[in-house]
C-alpha cells in the first residue's frame, strides 16, 4: 500500500509541475507585457521568489532546529545544481538567449555569492550578517525596479496594465509548482527508504532534484518554448536568492558556522564563471556550455559518491 501512495505522489507531483510550468511560463509574458518589463525580470524576482520557496523554508526550518549544516549546505548546493544540472539540461533542449540583462544581473549573482563568503570568513555568519545580506536584496531590487522599469516610456504603447490578480497567478501558479516538487520528494525518499538506499544518497539525488523541480520545469518550458530569458533569469534570481534571502533569513534565527567545503565553493565558481563569460559574449548560453555544465554535475556526483566533503 505505501509503495503505492508514494508512487501516486510522484505522478501527481509531475502533473502538477507539467501542467502548472506551462501556465506559468505564459503568464510571466503575459504580466510582463501588461506592466511595461521584460519578462527576465519577472523571472528574475516574482518566479525566482516562488520556486526558491522550497530553500526559503528548508534553510529556516533547518536553522530553527539547529541543523546549521543543512542550511548552509541547501543554499550552495543549490545554487550549484540551479546552473550545472538545470541550466544544463535546458541549454542542451535548446540554445538559450537571455538579452543584455542577464549579464548585468550574473554579475550581480557572482557579487551575492562574494559577499556572502566574505562576510563568513570569521568561521560564522552571525545575524547582523544575515541582515547585511537580507539588505543587499533590498537594494538590488531597488537597483533592479530603476535599471529597468520604465512605465512613462511604455504606458504610450499599451492599454492594459497588470493587475493584483496578474501577479497572484503568479505566486498560485508557482505555488503548485512547489506542491508538485514537494510530493515528487515525498514519494521517491519514502520509496527510496524502503528500497535501503542510503540517506546520504537519498539528499543527493531524490531530496536535491526534488526541490529544484519548479526551477527546472520552467527552465525547460521557457528553452522548448524558446523563451531563453524566462529559463536564465529564473536560474539567475533564484541563485541571487540563495545567497542573500535564504543565508540570510537562516542565519538571522540562528548562527550558521561556516564550514562549507572550500571544493563546494570552487565547484559553484567552475559553474558561475564561465556562465557569465558566455551571458558576456553571446547574451546565451549555447549547446558547449550546456554539455560543460553536466560534465561539472557529473563530477560533482562523482565527488559526492567517491566520500568527497562536499
Amino acid at each position: 500500500m505505501g509503495i503505492i501512495i508514494w508512487g501516486s505522489a510522484i505522478a501527481v507531483g509531475i502533473i502538477l509541475l507539467v501542467i502548472f510550468g506551462d501556465k506559468l511560463s505564459d503568464k510571466i509574458i503575459d504580466v510582463a507585457r501588461k506592466a511595461g518589463v521584460s519578462p527576465l525580470v519577472i523571472s528574475l524576482v516574482i518566479i525566482s521568489f516562488a520556486t526558491t520557496l522550497p530553500e526559503i523554508t528548508t534553510s529556516a526550518l533547518a536553522s530553527f532546529e539547529g541543523a546549521e549544516g543543512i542550511a548552509l549546505g541547501n543554499a550552495l548546493g543549490s545554487i550549484f545544481a540551479n546552473i550545472a544540472l538545470i541550466l544544463g539540461l535546458a541549454s542542451l533542449v535548446r540554445p538559450l538567449k537571455a538579452g543584455e540583462g542577464a549579464y548585468e544581473n550574473s554579475l550581480v549573482m557572482l557579487l551575492s555569492l562574494g559577499l556572502a563568503m566574505l562576510l563568513s570568513v570569521d568561521g560564522v555568519l552571525s545575524r547582523l550578517d544575515g541582515a547585511i545580506l537580507l539588505i543587499a536584496y533590498g537594494v538590488y531590487l531597488r537597483w533592479l525596479y530603476r535599471r529597468h522599469f520604465r512605465p512613462g516610456r511604455e504606458r504610450a504603447r499599451r492599454r492594459e496594465r497588470a493587475t493584483p490578480l496578474d501577479y497572484a497567478l503568479l505566486l498560485i501558479y508557482g505555488g503548485l509548482m512547489v506542491v508538485g516538487a514537494r510530493m515528487v520528494v515525498f514519494g521517491g525518499k519514502n520509496i527510496a527508504e524502503v528500497l535501503g538506499v542510503p540517506e546520504y544518497v537519498i539528499g543527493a539525488t531524490i531530496v536535491a532534484i526534488g526541490t529544484s523541480l519548479p526551477e527546472m520545469t520552467n527552465a525547460l518550458y521557457g528553452a522548448v518554448r524558446e523563451r531563453g530569458s524566462i529559463s536564465v533569469g529564473n536560474i539567475i534570481g533564484a541563485n541571487i536568492m540563495n545567497a542573500l534571502v535564504v543565508l540570510g533569513i537562516a542565519s538571522l534565527i540562528r548562527p550558521l558556522p561556516t564550514e562549507a567545503s572550500t571544493l563546494t565553493v570552487l565547484l559553484v565558481l567552475l559553474a558561475m564563471i564561465p556562465m557569465i563569460v558566455s551571458l558576456k559574449r553571446s547574451q546565451g548560453l549555447g549547446k558547449d556550455i550546456g554539455g560543460y555544465f553536466l560534465l561539472l554535475y557529473a563530477l560533482y556526483l562523482y565527488l559526492l559518491f567517491s566520500g568527497a566533503k562536499l
